[in-house]
């Protein structure tokens, strides 16, 4: 039956660690996605699923967690480094002050490692990614309050 299929689809979706999925099968479209998971501050995780011509829709309705300040976003998908080694202290920690321009920490793509900069003055108040977390595009790594 189709409706075991999407069923099996969407608990296997939430049981791995993909992000993103899109699946066509016959007369069935299925979109689904979800945020990863953050560190404690962050509440809960949307998670949208949307099927197409069937009668089957099941949209689960979570409140976002709300964002007070600037995020800093990925502007690649890639392995996220806080230092810039393993034995290195991190670049920025919560609670601490930067300078626009400032980098925040890498995010490495095919062996190029990208800095990310501070797009505004002020404080770090929550940072979203460890390191070596698989970082995906648009991300929040973190916000920083001006």
């Amino acid at each position: 039956m189709k409706i075991d299929l999407v069923k099996q689809l969407i608990n296997e979706f939430e049981n791995s660690e993909v992000f993103k999925m899109k699946v066509e099968i016959d007369d069935i479209k299925l979109e689904l996605e979800k945020t990863p998971i953050a560190p404690v501050n962050v509440v809960s995780t949307p998670i949208t699923t949307q099927v197409t011509n069937t009668e089957i829709v099941n949209e689960p309705v979570k409140q976002e967690p709300e964002i007070n300040g600037t995020p800093v976003k990925s502007p690649i998908v890639g392995v996220y480094y806080a230092a810039s080694s393993p034995t290195a202290k991190p670049y920025v920690e919560v609670g601490s002050k930067v300078k626009a321009g400032q980098v925040l920490c890498i995010v490495e793509a095919m062996k190029v490692m990208n800095e990310i900069k501070a797009p505004i003055d002020g404080t770090v108040t929550s940072i979203m990614a460890n390191s070596e977390d698989l970082v995906e595009y648009d991300q929040v790594l973190m916000i920083i309050e001006g």
